[in-house]
């Protein structure tokens, strides 16, 4: 009889063993073109923001169309210049810091693989949606795209990128091993 022949196989690839895919450019988790998709569209939102916070000051600069400008503006019907006016076109600009800051934060920290970007996204557009009940129709563009960038946080290959980052920061790195001598001057190859 003739022994059994040995099945012939290949080592097992780097994706079973657990070990995440990393970049050779970068070093990091590859991300997914939907990732790269929502943080760009995070942070159109942002640059919308202050768009239409521009495009309210470009109307309020000018006395025939400040009461337009924006809503807030028009419920409360300040005069101009005075201290009313003054202090909701600080409640403004900080409802835009607010805004279009938590979209921008929401891209950037998805970009980077953290987990609670999501929920940053949700919050920016509770944020947005409240910018746009204080201002005009105008900031409905940064609505809708802090809606699409942070509805595609929530998709399945965003949710492995952020699985991959986080085996990856859970990794531990080397310590550092003291050297057992530390020469000084030539070394003794050189002298």
């Amino acid at each position: 009889m003739s022994e059994p022949k040995q099945i012939a196989t290949l080592p097992p690839l780097e994706e079973l063993h657990g070990a995440v895919p990393l970049s050779r450019r970068t070093g990091e988790p590859r991300r997914p073109v939907v990732l790269v998709v929502a943080a760009v569209l995070l942070q159109l939102a942002a640059v919308g923001a202050m768009g239409a916070y521009a495009w309210h000051w470009w109307l309020a600069a000018h006395p025939a169309s400040y009461g337009r400008s924006a809503w807030l503006i028009g419920w409360t019907d300040p005069a101009p210049g005075k201290w009313l006016s003054l202090t909701l076109e600080v409640a403004l600009a900080a409802a835009l810091a607010l805004a279009a800051g938590a979209a921008g934060i929401a891209g950037f920290q998805a970009w980077n693989g953290w987990r609670w970007a999501r929920w940053a996204g949700l919050v920016a557009l509770a944020l947005m949606g409240g910018f746009l009940a204080l201002t005009h129709w105008y900031a409905a563009m940064p609505v809708g795209l802090t809606l699409m960038g942070a509805g595609l946080l929530f998709l399945p290959a965003v949710s492995r990128y952020f699985t991959q980052w986080a085996e990856v920061r859970g990794q531990r790195p080397q310590p550092y091993r003291r050297p057992e001598q530390i020469l000084y001057g030539r070394l003794p190859r050189f002298r």
